[in-house]
């Protein structure tokens, strides 16, 4: 019996190992949003605000697409009117939504609507987010907690005359 309370002692003289910092919140308590969908929420929930959507489900991801009736912050998308799954890669489907699920949660979405001016867009995200951490003519971007987001403005192609989309998006590490 003092062997054991000595060895308890002995052993409560030990510091205990340093416990790591949880870098992010869980998924579930996603911060970012795009026009009511937040990370971390659940592919139903995602239809279910969207029902012109398709999708296409493996047994631990599903990616969702929708082509009509897309618009966030001002500027709405015009993708051509015979897009689906099969032609979602096609030149006239590129714009619209795409949603991104892993184990049913939301990972990753992105507006990709045609245009060259962020500005509207930035200026409603910096109203929810904050200053970018980084900013740039063609770009803003937001990280915070294993989550980010986006605006960004590029060319459809490398092509000089291809046109030049905006993609707005917020995606989790997690």
């Amino acid at each position: 019996m003092l062997l054991a309370l000595i060895l308890a002692v002995v052993l409560g003289q030990i510091p205990d190992a340093p416990v790591a910092k949880q870098s992010a919140p869980p998924a579930s308590a996603g911060s970012f949003e795009l026009q009511g969908d937040k990370l971390g929420e659940s592919v139903g929930t995602f239809t279910a605000q969207h029902p012109k959507a398709e999708c296409e489900k493996s047994e631990t991801r599903a990616t969702c697409y929708q082509w009509a009736d897309v618009a966030i912050f001002g500027l709405t998308a015009h993708a051509g009117a015979g897009c689906n799954l099969k032609k979602r890669y096609a030149a006239d489907c590129l714009q619209g939504v795409t949603a991104k699920f892993t184990n049913e949660r939301l990972v990753s979405l992105v507006y990709t609507i045609a245009g060259t001016d962020k500005s509207e867009a930035a200026a409603e995200l910096r109203k929810k987010l904050g200053t970018p951490t980084l900013e740039s003519r063609n770009a803003s971007t937001w990280n915070s907690g294993g989550e980010s987001a986006s605006v960004v403005v590029g060319k459809m192609t490398e092509e000089s005359d291809s046109p030049s989309l905006i993609t707005i998006s917020i995606s989790t590490a997690n």
